[in-house]
């Protein structure tokens, strides 16, 4: 239970530090989407990641949560079918939601993978901070349109995926996500909308 506190205390933190900046969004194109909307929608991750920390029912390390124009998608591996409809309605419950995606596995024998126990609480906080690290710079960075990124990160290693409108932007990704401080290594797979 300490780690799932230390955890929440974190996640408060990095709140408390959004919040100020998000606003409302309305359907805007993805051309028109600013800062403020990527910090929107990560201030909505970080309220599900937050419940998934404090239900004792699901393993908010095994969860991926991705969020655009208040759209959230659910990626990773539960242990039956029940914890993936108890990570979806918590989702749909978080302020600002507007639709929830489930691309949850189940795993097999309702184990989650021998991942787990090699990965320790502090790799979840660093990858965690790398992640949003990361975002909060393709946000800023002119030339990128981060709300077509999604960012993972896994013991340092970043993977990007996505869809980007050129091969310079998706060079511009890579570096950007490269030059932020922690990085261990980039896995580059962007696609080009061709």
């Amino acid at each position: 239970m300490d780690r799932r506190i230390g955890y929440a205390l974190m996640m408060a933190v990095v709140m408390v530090t959004l919040a100020p900046g998000c606003s409302q969004i309305s359907s805007k194109p993805a051309v028109e989407r600013t800062a403020g909307d990527a910090i929107h929608d990560a201030s909505i991750t970080v309220r599900i990641k937050t419940a998934y920390l404090f239900s004792r029912h699901l393993n908010p390390f095994r969860i991926n949560v991705d969020t655009r124009d208040g759209v959230v998608t659910l990626h990773g591996t539960v242990s039956s079918d029940i914890h993936r409809e108890l990570a979806i309605e918590i989702a749909k419950n978080a302020e600002g939601v507007t639709d929830v995606r489930d691309e949850l596995r189940v795993a097999r024998n309702g184990s989650e993978g021998p991942e787990e126990a090699e990965r320790t609480f502090g790799e979840a906080v660093q990858d965690a901070t790398l992640t949003a690290s990361v975002k909060l710079a393709l946000a800023f960075e002119r030339g990128v349109k981060a709300s077509h990124i999604t960012v993972h990160t896994d013991r340092g290693t970043v993977k990007l995926t996505g869809e980007v409108d050129s091969e310079a932007e998706r060079q511009l990704a890579a570096r950007v996500a490269r030059d932020t401080e922690g990085v261990k290594d980039v896995v580059n797979r962007i696609q080009v909308r061709g």
